[in-house]
């Protein structure tokens, strides 16, 4: 394992992800640097090299979890006031991605897709929009929904949880794809 090459690799996509949630800069770096030493010193309990990524970001909401637990330990001793955490999460970095895969789209897919899943336009108001029929919406829609999971699966290998949440992607290497096509790094 290149451990340069490792850190290099997710060390800002893991500190904006702690950012996300601790919105404090210098908690997110000994929070990033905690990850880190855990990863390099527990490595050989790793199973799997191939889930490196997933592994590191579960260790990174540990230790985000550890720190808010701790927190609210240390401040209910002291003052009862409630900690909250950020609702930024892994799945809404990866939505950043996705606009310019949206945006590739043929049109009338593309509008459709925009209409529906971000605007969160009814489908019966779309067809009145795009002058088609009710069903017509409907496959358009699908079909948008269809060709942006294709090309998003070509681009990038997506760890999920059993609720549908993201735990970790990366751009694949090997996608047919170029990185343009791809939307660029994520």
């Amino acid at each position: 394992m290149n451990d340069l090459k490792v850190w290099n690799s997710i060390n800002d996509r893991l500190t904006n992800f702690v950012f996300g949630k601790t919105k404090d800069r210098d908690l997110t770096k000994d929070i990033v640097q905690d990850v880190f030493v855990k990863v390099f010193t527990k490595f050989d309990s790793l199973r799997d090299d191939n889930k490196l990524v997933s592994w590191t970001y579960q260790i990174a909401r540990n230790e985000i979890v550890n720190h808010f637990r701790k927190a609210r330990v240390d401040s209910l001793e002291k003052d009862p006031v409630v900690v909250e955490q950020s609702e930024e999460t892994l799945t809404s970095e990866l939505s950043t991605c996705l606009h310019p895969l949206i945006d590739a789209l043929p049109e009338k897919y593309r509008e459709a897709l925009i209409l529906a899943d971000i605007e969160k336009v009814p489908q019966k108001e779309i067809a009145k929009r795009l002058g088609i029929s009710y069903s017509g919406a409907k496959s358009r829609v699908q079909r948008g929904r269809e060709m942006l999971k294709s090309t998003l699966q070509q681009c990038c290998t997506i760890t999920t949880d059993v609720y549908g949440d993201v735990l970790a992607y990366e751009q694949n290497k090997r996608s047919k794809l170029d990185s343009k096509d791809c939307g660029g790094e994520c």
